[in-house]
């Protein structure tokens, strides 16, 4: 008797979590026997692809550790694995909010993502289930009459029943006429290109202020750079900053209750600007007081003075602004569920990028290291950047800004981090299963798929034995970046996908 594949392309955290949920809930039902698993992956070790898979010690997870374990229903897995394993970490754990809700390094949590993987792919082997990982690159998907072809590098071939897309952060491909560039790096991450080729006393470009820009910033920190560090970015906006003792506020007026009401008052989903009202009138309780809320307006302000406020905020506890969305955690993805697609563009062009800098923040010790940058002249952050082109005659990038401004940089690093709409992202793989009709893009970003069960749709069709989880789902999904959000998806996954092959275990 045949076996029934599953197979996941990608090993990093999502792919992960999903082999292991399915492991178990196979194992539990007492039919993994009848079903083999395969990974694909590209990356030498699984678990350690581009954001885990650093060396630097500057590059911290943005998210405290008690939300980041990689099990179903166990956030807390990794501070509780932190914990067991305190003699060996040494200087890998920052403690900004205290032991559980400390901030690592990323290459930590490579290691602990590699880790549970090589202990559960063990496990699956001693319980003589099929499993296996394959090196190599999926380059194109083509569908069967009962399943898919997988066409992967070095011209092989492999074939499933079940394919799970989990490829990871899609790196931008916004400036591909730069790509073959000498001293252009199209990503801040691995670092190693970036040591090898920039010097450590020259002028450095970089594209973006967000968190994958301070990422780059750390890299060339913790490799002792002295030349002057330049980030250009459409808004100049940099992530606010992680408070030390972050509060939990229960939310009175921006509410799945309240957005309810609307639904059955008026008979339709509530608008951008009801939930921004909400949002007001939640942050005015919270505050205590009324807020200018043109003084919260970030656009336009030099990022080193907003660096400096920002910090002292952070050390006294955060602002309605950072501790509301971070409360909303739990809330806001199936809030983002109840915006019509309009409004949903029109959130990303009013307030995504308040809302990115709010939500996702960076670390303390970090933001005081770049503040440190600031402080000595070696950084600025350039707004309102247009164009990037390179000029064979001035042998370097013409950077043009606002009102035409134009400045020559010879190193360029691309730090604007991950590609949300499908034709923006650097993945042969996506492209080519946009062309073929097996997914399909969302005006949002990401692709179309069944929020409830990750299943891929196309037109008005849903695959029965295609599933999609992480960055690529992000038009439809708002969290696609936070690994419990993920992991909470890979779990309604796991179950709808395991119920497809045995049908509901008693």
């Amino acid at each position: 008797m045949s076996l029934t594949n599953i197979t996941i392309i990608g090993g990093g955290a999502c792919g992960i979590s999903a082999f292991i949920e399915l492991f178990l809930q196979l194992r539990i039902a007492k039919s993994h026997q009848k079903v083999s698993i395969t990974i694909i992956e590209e990356n030498k070790e699984v678990g350690k692809g581009l954001a885990f898979g650093t060396n630097q010690p500057g590059h911290i997870l943005n998210t405290q550790a008690d939300l980041m374990g990689i099990h179903f229903a166990e956030p807390q897995h990794f501070s509780d694995w932190l914990i067991e394993h305190d003699a060996r970490i040494g200087n890998e754990v920052v403690d900004n909010q205290g032991e559980n809700k400390a901030f690592t390094t990323r290459r930590l949590y490579g290691d602990y993502l590699k880790e549970q993987f090589e202990h559960y792919f063990e496990l699956a082997k001693k319980e003589r289930m099929a499993v296996e990982v394959i090196r190599a690159t999926a380059i194109k998907v083509t569908k069967l009459k009962s399943g898919f072809n997988i066409h992967l590098s070095g011209n092989r071939k492999h074939s499933c029943d079940f394919l799970l897309l989990a490829p990871g952060t899609p790196v931008a491909n916004n400036y591909p006429h730069l790509d073959k560039k000498k001293n252009y790096f199209g990503s801040p991450w691995p670092s190693s290109p970036i040591l090898d080729k920039i010097p450590k006393n020259a002028d450095v470009a970089i594209l973006g202020s967000s968190l994958s820009a301070v990422d780059a910033l750390m890299t060339l920190a913790d490799n002792g750079y002295t030349g002057k560090i330049t980030c250009y970015s459409p808004d100049g906006l940099m992530p606010r900053v992680q408070p030390e003792e972050q509060e939990m506020i229960e939310c009175k007026f921006l509410t799945l209750k309240k957005l309810h009401e609307i639904q059955r008052n008026e008979l339709r989903n509530p608008t951008v600007m009801e939930i921004f009202r909400l949002f007001m009138q939640e942050a005015e309780a919270y505050a205590g007081e009324k807020i200018d809320w043109d003084e919260t307006k970030r656009t336009g302000k030099p990022a080193d003075q907003l660096l400096k406020t920002d910090i002292e905020i952070a050390k006294n506890g955060g602002d309605a602004l950072v501790n509301i969305p971070y409360s909303l955690r739990y809330a806001s993805s199936e809030m983002w569920k109840w915006l019509d697609e309009s409004e949903k563009l029109k959130f990303k062009k009013w307030l995504g990028a308040y809302w990115a800098v709010s939500r996702h923040c960076m670390p303390l010790v970090n933001a005081e290291r770049v503040n440190d940058l600031f402080d000595t002249k070696q950084l600025r952050v350039v707004p309102e950047l247009k164009e990037v082109v390179y000029d064979e005659k001035k042998k370097g990038f013409v950077l043009t800004c606002d009102e035409g401004r134009e400045t020559v940089e010879k190193y360029v690093i691309n730090a604007t981090g991950p590609a949300s709409s499908v034709k923006m992202m650097k993945s042969e793989l996506m492209q080519n299963l946009a062309k073929g009709g097996l997914i399909e893009p969302e005006d949002a970003g990401g692709i179309k798929i069944n929020t409830e069960t990750m299943q891929v749709i196309t037109g008005q069709k849903t695959y029965p034995n295609f599933y999609a989880v992480g960055h690529i789902t992000n038009g439809l999904l708002l969290d696609v970046n936070a690994v419990w959000f993920n992991v909470k998806m890979i779990g309604n996954l796991s179950r709808h996908l395991i119920s497809q092959i045995i049908g509901n275990p008693s």
